[in-house]
């Protein structure tokens, strides 16, 4: 019973050699394992992170992608407006958004070949893209320039353009198109100088009709005859047909694209009808370019006018320094 009692308490091992330090060794984690995977994952998951995201984005996010998308010139691009104002000309005269608008009506310049006188469309896929923002500012940058411009608002499902110039709709081009209203009527002066505007009007039963009608050619006629500029606020092309009506009466056809908003495949699909319609002078200009996000593009152009506005610590520090540095260098000569 003793020797039956003793074998069950003995242990079911043996110690045969003690645990010495010199023998250790690391078993888990594997180090080498883990910066294989570490590496792995962090070369592999953001690849599949950014080619998932561009191609489940379907807006515009860059100047590149409208390159590929279409074969149409970019006439220029305008940044991010950081105001409340519709209308930046005449608010800052000197920031990045205002050289923007400028850069555009110099190469708008181009297209004249001679002559005094240009009709300006401006259209967009459909509403949100800014093309109305593009339309009065563009209108204003002329008229600052001393050219006598109108902005026409000829949008006449939807007129809105009237409320950022505090004017009144009761009277506009429906009402000159229906023979209710003469065009010297029409006509509302700006707090903008050498700008002068014109409503939509009341919205009419029928505008794809009247936009269509014999007397929308006589009335540009004789507007043309009175401005150096006219710039048309168009409906936008991806919603009606209303803008391809008035593409021929002008001589410069803006396309408006809003950087993040676009849709890319509404985009193609409108360009192509603009080629296959064979509308001559079409060019695209880039809204809404947030430039601090996109150097290579635009980040340069950005900086170099806000450079100006914004100084870091740094530039003031040596700016201090440079003040001080020739007292100190006429010390030192004096005392040598």
């Amino acid at each position: 019973e003793a020797q039956i009692a003793r074998a069950s308490n003995t242990p079911d091992y043996e110690l045969i050699d003690p645990a010495r330090h010199v023998t250790t060794a690391l078993i888990y984690p594997k180090k080498t394992l883990n910066y294989i995977i570490a590496i792995l994952a962090g070369l592999v998951l953001p690849f599949v992170i950014i080619v998932l995201g561009d191609f489940l984005n379907m807006k515009i996010t860059s100047k590149k992608e409208i390159e590929n998308l279409s074969s149409l010139p970019i006439i220029g691009h305008v940044f991010h407006n950081d105001t409340k104002n519709k209308i930046v000309i005449s608010e800052a005269t000197n920031s990045p958004i205002s050289e923007s608008f400028r850069s555009i009506r110099t190469n708008l310049q181009f297209y004249s070949r001679g002559i005094d006188k240009q009709v300006i469309l401006i259209t967009s896929s459909y509403s949100g893209e800014g093309k109305s923002f593009i339309a009065q500012n563009l209108a204003s940058v002329f008229a600052l320039f001393g050219k006598k411009t109108l902005l026409i608002g000829f949008d006449l499902r939807r007129p809105k353009l009237y409320q950022d110039f505090n004017l009144s709709n009761k009277t506009g081009i429906s009402t000159a198109l229906i023979n209710k209203a003469a065009i010297s009527e029409i006509i509302q002066p700006t707090l903008i100088q050498n700008l002068d505007f014109i409503s939509a009007g009341p919205i009419p039963p029928n505008p794809l009709e009247l936009i269509a009608s014999e007397k929308t050619d006589q009335v540009l006629s004789e507007l043309r005859k009175i401005y150096d500029y006219i710039i048309i606020d168009s409906p936008p092309v991806g919603v009606v047909s209303d803008a391809y009506l008035l593409m021929k009466y002008s001589d410069v056809n803006l396309y408006t694209v809003r950087q993040g908003f676009t849709n890319k495949e509404a985009f193609t699909t409108n360009t192509k009808h603009m080629l296959q319609k064979n509308i001559p002078h079409v060019s695209i200009v880039i809204n809404d370019v947030k430039a601090r996000g996109m150097l290579y593009d635009y980040g340069y152009e950005y900086t170099y006018y806000a450079e100006e506005k914004k100084k870091s610590w740094y530039d003031i520090f040596r700016k201090k320094k440079r003040k001080t540095s020739p007292a100190k260098n006429k010390k030192n000569k004096v005392k040598s």
